[in-house]
């Protein structure tokens, strides 16, 4: 590896280097996902050398699937990767890219020397600063509007005796500290009470250019420019800065969000009224992509021997029961499972005579029966036996349906899920299911002899997004592309907060380790309990700038990457350089947050995944705060504990770090 390099003269070194195997490790695993960082993503094809076979992925978390992960350093990578994607479905690349660049980060650290304990503790002093420095770059969404123009109607109404350049310009420094003439409630400028009050425009950009926020060479934020941040955003933008470079996946999640406020009285989209599990999903195949569609309700596909009843039930309200299990003679629920090898002596009867029929399967018919209903939703499987039973008497039965959707009915009908067909009462029982077959993806599904169908009611909150694809290979990647757009919608939501993206807040924590390198001082006699002798003690200033200016290099590789894959720059190179140049202007620059909230966001338009620029209302990249964060803080936690595991298995002995609690409360484990 390029970070090795052996001396003669240093043989411990060299030693301690060689023994962190699992340093290493990440370092390859972690690896290919630098094409996956960015909007303009590289695809992949994953060969199997067992099996023969291949897959097409251009996700982190599908080629997580697919690498060999039998290591105990492949087990910490799983383990972690999953964890994150199970809480918050995005920002599962930044996690697997940061693993690399700052186990990187720390074998450069020990190639210098520097102590493992010393590397644990300044590693996680230099994260815990960066993110708490953050706070200056939040972008506050207070409050988002369904349409464009309903969103031109309340900032004209907002600000009806203000200019075109102050718009754009005053809302975009999100500050909690405000002095007092500003509302902290809304936490941007409330123009309406300033003019009532009968303070003109002349005398606000007065007194704002006064403040210490506002400096002489800030006054570029005054420009009439419609990509600085606002708090004030249309869905549409909103969505468009968070795309990523998944365009159409996004408009598909747009359009969902749209069917799902047609009948709620609020104009505004609230964390309240939105949630990514009322989406859903059903896959087509056969048309190509541009054919995706997002309708109300709830599509699946049914057997084509379903499909005369499905015909008879059409238009018609119909009565739905709704299973949350199997409709299975073994089925039992999780804990009342029978014994597996023990049998009933009437199983071991005399084979010439007649068994009469299924004590089960007539049970379970005749409840179904008595309960008159017309649709039945099974989370599980279902009883091929009961299956054909229930199609002669013109019972609809739906099997593997989602517990979300089921949910989703039962809000809307009053029908209570039932486990088991024992619980079947005249409660359980919905009313007000529509039945309606898809006839526009007829034509291209009789080959597969299967039917669209969707379920809708009044108040159903569920959209479900029909996704299209020729090719049977790309079509997880749809699926991987949706979803995780719907939470980046979904989590921008319910933090009420974003991150300018383009690597902006990355680019501000190098600036802030920058200043922590060039302010590092020896630590103070509180502090030598952390380590292991006073040596370390001693030599700690050197090593803290030391250790704060590797972990720099992760966020610096990040960023550089990032910028290749924007299609902004041909080399790293040259993002290397304009990253320099960057850092330079906001080292003589007052505020180096207003800088990126303003100079830096504006240099960066959202690029569509072919990197052609949207010319048309050109949006800032959005981050989502708490999934990026979060990221961070587990890649740097699995870093450290491989990077502590290894080293107490070089040395034979455990290394003692107290437990401190960050500012949060949270408790460091390391």
């Amino acid at each position: 590896m390029e970070f090795i390099v052996l001396f003669a003269n240093n043989t411990m070194t060299a030693r301690k280097i060689r023994g962190h195997e699992g340093l290493v490790e990440l370092c390859n695993l972690s690896s290919p996902v630098k094409t996956f960082l960015g909007p303009i993503k590289s695809y992949k094809f994953i060969y199997d050398q067992d099996t023969h076979e291949s897959a097409l992925t251009c996700s982190s978390f599908r080629l997580l699937e697919s690498l060999d992960l039998t290591s105990p350093v492949g087990q910490l990578l799983n383990e972690t990767i999953q964890a994150h994607q199970n809480v918050y479905k995005t920002g599962t690349t930044t996690l697997f890219f940061l693993v690399g660049a700052w186990s990187n980060a720390v074998l450069e650290c020990l190639h210098q020397g520097v102590p493992t304990s010393l590397i644990i503790s300044v590693m996680l002093e230099g994260l815990n600063s960066c993110i708490e420095n953050l706070d200056s770059l939040h972008i506050h969404l207070n409050n988002i509007v369904i349409t464009n123009q309903s969103s031109s109607r309340s900032t004209n109404v907002r600000h009806e005796n203000t200019s075109d350049s102050d718009k754009h310009c005053f809302p975009c420094f999100v500050r909690e500290d405000w002095p007092k003439h500003f509302s902290k409630s809304s936490k941007h400028i409330q123009l309406t009470e300033a003019n009532t009050e009968g303070l003109n425009r002349t005398y606000q950009m007065s007194r704002l250019s006064r403040s210490k926020y506002f400096s002489i060479l800030n006054r570029s934020c005054f420009q009439n420019t419609s990509t600085t941040p606002n708090n004030n955003h249309a869905l549409g933008d909103l969505t468009k800065s968070l795309s990523h470079g998944s365009s159409e996946a996004m408009k598909l999640v747009e359009k969902a969000v749209t069917y799902l406020f047609e009948n709620a009285e609020d104009t505004s989209v609230t964390k309240d009224l939105f949630h990514a599990s009322q989406l859903e999903i059903c896959f087509l195949q056969g048309q190509s992509n541009s054919h995706s569609n997002a309708s109300f309700g709830y599509t699946t596909l049914i057997t084509s021997e379903n499909a005369a009843i499905a015909k008879e039930l059409e238009g018609k309200p119909l009565k739905v029961l709704l299973v949350d299990g199997e409709l299975t003679e073994k089925y039992r629920h999780l804990g009342f499972n029978n014994a597996t090898n023990v049998k009933s002596i009437s199983e071991f009867t005399n084979s010439g005579i007649s068994i009469p029929e299924d004590p089960w399967l007539s049970s379970a018919f005749r409840k179904i029966i008595d309960a008159n209903v017309d649709l039945i939703l099974v989370r599980g499987l279902v009883c091929p036996q009961l299956m054909m039973n229930c199609i002669q008497k013109n019972i609809l039965i739906i099997p593997n349906v989602k517990q979300k959707v089921l949910q989703a009915i039962s809000e809307c009908t009053g029908a209570e899920p039932v486990n088991y067909h024992t619980q079947i009462n005249q409660h359980s029982v919905g009313y007000g299911v529509y039945a309606n077959i898809c006839t526009q993806y007829s034509s291209f599904l009789e080959y597969s002899q299967v039917i669209a169908l969707t379920l809708q009611a009044g108040t159903m909150n569920l959209v479900t997004v029909v996704l299209n694809c020729s090719l049977m290979p790309k079509m997880q990647i749809l699926e991987d592309q949706f979803w995780a757009c719907s939470y980046r919608l979904h989590h921008a939501l319910h933090d009420e907060k974003v991150f300018p993206g383009g690597g902006a807040v990355e680019l501000l924590c190098l600036d802030h380790l920058r200043k922590l390198e060039n302010s590092a001082v020896p630590f103070n006699s509180d502090s030598r309990g952390h380590y292991m002798s006073s040596w370390v003690s001693t030599t700690a200033t050197h090593y803290k700038a030391s250790v704060f200016r590797c972990l720099a290099k992760g966020w610096y590789k990040y960023v550089s990457v990032l910028l290749c894959n924007m299609n902004t720059y041909s080399s790293e190179l040259e993002s290397m350089t304009f990253i320099n140049n960057e850092l330079q202007i906001m080292s003589d620059f007052p505020s180096p947050s207003s800088y990126i909230l303003n100079e830096y966001s504006r240099k960066l338009a959202l690029v569509d995944n072919l990197g052609v620029p949207t010319e048309s209302r050109p949006a800032i990249v959005y981050d989502n705060v708490v999934p990026k964060v979060e990221a961070w803080r587990s890649a740097m936690h699995l870093v450290l504990t491989v990077l502590q595991s290894d080293a107490e298995i070089i040395t034979g002995s455990i290394i003692h770090i107290k437990q401190r609690e960050s500012v949060h409360g949270e408790k460091m484990f390391l």
